[in-house]
């Protein structure tokens, strides 16, 4: 506090006490609000450890209850010949090695499919094959187009395409086994839309 003189004048300065304890005053709070805010930090961490540790330890309980099931391809093939087979004759036939049930016109040249198989049976390829002989015996020059046209009875384009594309490639394969009609078969993509052979067809046309 500040004094007097003897002669009772004020002191001017601020006597030593006063001030260090303004000074211990100051420090304090500052020591107070430094506590204040490290308690609320360490409370703060901890709570962010704990909820780490406990989307850790559901993970971990939901990776134990759903363990990985690993599928063979052996699997893969059996789900889907099943599968296919549920769908019945408006997809692809589970088998493509299968011979198609077929009925051969010889008048026209044509092969008319029964079902939605890839490969026509042996003795009508037989059939075809000796027209086309007599064919070339009687014309030496003559080409052979072959034509095919799509299942009605497949409801996916793409797939009835596919169906298409592989019988036309197959049977031209087959006949072009025999020598004589080695190079002498084209393949024509473009379809009779008057036909109506729900299976499909193939047709051979002489030029």
């Amino acid at each position: 506090m500040a004094g007097g003189s003897e002669h009772g004048e004020m002191n001017p300065f601020i006597s030593y006490v006063d001030l260090f304890s303004s000074v211990i005053l100051v420090l304090l709070l500052f020591v107070l609000i430094m506590f204040v805010n490290v308690g609320y930090y360490m409370q703060f961490n901890s709570k962010q450890v704990t909820v780490a540790a406990a989307a850790s330890s559901d993970t971990a309980s939901k990776q134990e209850e759903n363990p990985v099931t690993f599928v063979t391809l052996q699997d893969v093939t059996k789900a889907t010949t099943q599968s296919t087979q549920e769908t019945g004759e408006n997809t692809l036939t589970k088998s493509t090695e299968k011979t198609a049930i077929v009925d051969y016109k010889e008048s026209d040249l044509t092969i008319v499919f029964k079902n939605n198989d890839y490969f026509v049976a042996k003795d009508a390829i037989a059939k075809l094959t000796k027209t086309m002989e007599k064919i070339l015996k009687s014309n030496p020059n003559a080409l052979f187009v072959l034509s095919v046209g799509d299942s009605k009875k497949i409801l996916s384009a793409t797939q009835a395409k596919q169906v298409s594309l592989g019988r036309v490639l197959a049977t031209k394969n087959t006949l072009e086994a025999t020598p004589a009609f080695k190079n002498k078969i084209k393949i024509s993509y473009k379809q009779n839309e008057s036909n109506n052979f729900e299976f499909g067809y193939l047709k051979v046309d002489v030029k």
